[in-house]
């Protein structure tokens, strides 16, 4: 069952107990206090197993820090912020299911989100459900390529 803005601190929970080094501290508390995120977490049997949060702003570059450019990005876009299945939950579809929740209801918007090139699952997910790389840049400290991808508006 998917349950929007609840359940805050099983967001934090699976975050720092799935952490794998793509998500930091900091952004983590940021999308779990910014009034422009939505969370939406998975659940059944009372026990939240994943969770996504999505930025409701065309600036996410700003927002994330990235250190890349894109030109024209419209109104009606929002952002992936993160994808967390606890690992305990993974291998059932349930990142795939919230995925595609966020397409349904973000269909007439672009959908925007940033992938390392070395998070194969992430990858996969996002490409499965018709992402595009967009464009790629490298961060200072961080070990491989970034990925911004997109999905069209349908």
């Amino acid at each position: 069952m998917i349950i929007e803005n609840a359940y805050l601190s099983d967001i934090q929970r699976i975050w720092k107990e799935n952490n794998e080094g793509y998500i930091t501290y900091e952004s983590n508390q940021i999308a779990i206090t910014d009034e422009k995120m939505l969370q939406i977490v998975w659940r059944e049997n009372n026990t939240t197993m994943a969770y996504a949060i999505v930025y409701l702003g065309k600036d996410f570059i700003e927002k994330e820090k990235f250190q890349v450019n894109i030109e024209d990005i419209p109104d009606n876009s929002v952002y992936i912020w993160e994808i967390v299945t606890d690992k305990n939950y993974k291998g059932r579809g349930i990142a795939n299911k919230l995925m595609k929740y966020l397409i349904e209801k973000y269909k007439n918007y672009n959908i925007y989100s940033c992938v390392a090139s070395d998070n194969i699952p992430s990858l996969k997910l996002h490409e499965k459900n018709g992402f595009k790389i967009l464009t790629q840049f490298k961060e200072k400290n961080k070990k491989s390529e970034q990925y911004i991808m997109i999905k069209n508006k349908m």
